[in-house]
């Protein structure tokens, strides 16, 4: 997998349960030349955050129950240069100290802001966004 990103392109991983989701932010991010990972639920998020190291998360909370939230405080540890940033999507009432760490949009949100914030977010590093993508998506591990 990791042969198939091109060398300073961003990666931005998307666990949502919502395949509408996944496929509108893919379409629209991959043709600013961001490689996309994606996973419906938090497990394969997490499998994939390991093996491809994203420079961005995308978190869906509705992914995540409640025995997993210390999974996910775990992606934003201490030392966030060993990190990806994560941007949580969620409804109010998950806001706030279990997931501390992060930037959090409510739902219910618009695509386009939510696209805004990711370009945002991985614009901060200074890599060029607009580059063309060769590279297939990479989605999660199928269950056995």
């Amino acid at each position: 997998m990791e042969g198939d990103i091109v060398s300073g392109q961003r990666r931005v991983l998307i666990v949502d349960p919502s395949e509408e989701t996944r496929e509108v932010l893919q379409t629209v991010l991959e043709r600013h030349g961001v490689t996309i990972m994606s996973a419906e639920r938090l497990q394969g998020g997490l499998t994939l955050a390991r093996q491809c190291q994203p420079d961005l998360i995308v978190l869906d909370i509705e992914s995540v129950n409640a025995q997993n939230e210390h999974i996910v405080t775990s992606l934003t540890g201490p030392s966030e240069a060993d990190h990806p940033r994560l941007l949580i999507l969620g409804t109010f009432r998950h806001q706030g100290e279990s997931f501390p760490s992060g930037e959090f949009i409510s739902k219910p949100y618009q695509y386009g802001a939510l696209i805004r914030k990711i370009e945002e977010i991985i614009g901060e590093s200074g890599t060029c966004r607009h580059c063309s993508s060769s590279a297939e998506p990479i989605r999660e591990p199928a269950l056995n």
